[in-house]
């Protein structure tokens, strides 16, 4: 049977994707917005378990959030012709909600942005030659504008998100930083997809899944730890020509992690839109 080709959707995602890469450095610090706040924030619940082996992942994640760690993430998005990479890292004390990341864009001149995640807000800046006024959003009222990337990086919502994980199986043991790990696989829902997505991206990822009759199939891989901790996630999804993959690994666990607020003289304002370097 032949493969379906994409949808309005997925076209639309790979025209954002384009434009805003066209445009990584331009207009990140504008006017502010307001929108509803996302269910789940930077609360510390856990989604309910799905059979035994999704309640070990769900198990993994409570106690990876409960620590510190440094992470490392990778996102690949494709459209079958043209294929954009995106490195973020940085340490995040999840127990304390704080944290600081940088991501780059190495084919956009090396395109650049610094994060801090502190009492509540997350501020941002771009960095080219030098770096840019420091502006800030409200944690949680940020979103997601494109399939599986986390709202300004936000590495407690990847986690949240592999907790989600359903019909999950166990893959078997395999070295993770040098240490034996368990893999486990599952699939993510539309209700896990769709998580903290923008009004007008969720309207299409909606449609989408009305017309499809059926949740557009996403993978969900996570290794633990003997510890029980999560040591790296992947998520992913295939859909005709359009693709992206977002591989993340913790660890370092337990190191402490320090951040303080710009100061509040000549913060800007950040504007809602979409933007690839911000999830």
């Amino acid at each position: 049977m032949r493969r379906p080709g994409p949808s309005r959707r997925s076209r639309a995602l790979t025209g954002t994707v384009v434009l805003l890469c066209a445009a990584a450095l331009t207009g990140l610090v504008g006017c502010s917005g307001e929108s509803d706040a996302p269910s789940d924030g930077a609360g510390k619940a856990s989604p309910a378990p799905e059979g035994d082996l999704a309640g070990t992942v769900v198990e993994a994640v409570a106690e990876t959030r409960r620590t510190s760690a440094r992470f490392d993430q990778e996102i690949t998005m494709s459209d079958g012709k043209q294929t954009q990479l995106l490195f973020i890292k940085g340490d995040f004390d999840m127990a304390g909600d704080m944290g600081r990341l940088t991501v780059e864009i190495p084919e956009i001149g090396g395109a650049r942005a610094e994060e801090l995640f502190v009492a509540g807000k997350v501020y941002l800046r771009a960095v080219k030659e030098t770096a840019g006024p420091w502006g800030y959003f409200d944690r949680n009222k940020s979103e997601v504008h494109l399939p599986l990337r986390a709202p300004m990086n936000d590495p407690e919502h990847t986690l949240f998100q592999v907790g989600m994980a359903k019909n999950v199986y166990y893959q078997g043991v395999e070295k993770m930083n040098g240490a034996p790990a368990k893999h486990y696989r599952g699939m993510l829902d539309h209700l896990a997809v769709s998580l903290r997505l923008g009004k007008s991206q969720q309207e299409d990822a909606n449609r989408e899944r009305a017309s499809r009759g059926e949740d557009v199939p996403v993978y969900a891989d996570v290794w633990i730890d003997e510890a029980g901790r999560v040591v790296q996630t992947r998520t992913a999804f295939d859909f005709g020509d359009n693709t992206t993959t977002v591989t993340t690994v913790f660890s370092d666990f337990g190191k402490p992690v320090k951040v303080t607020a710009p100061p509040a003289a000549g913060l800007a304002t950040l504007s809602p839109v979409p933007h690839i370097l911000t999830g």
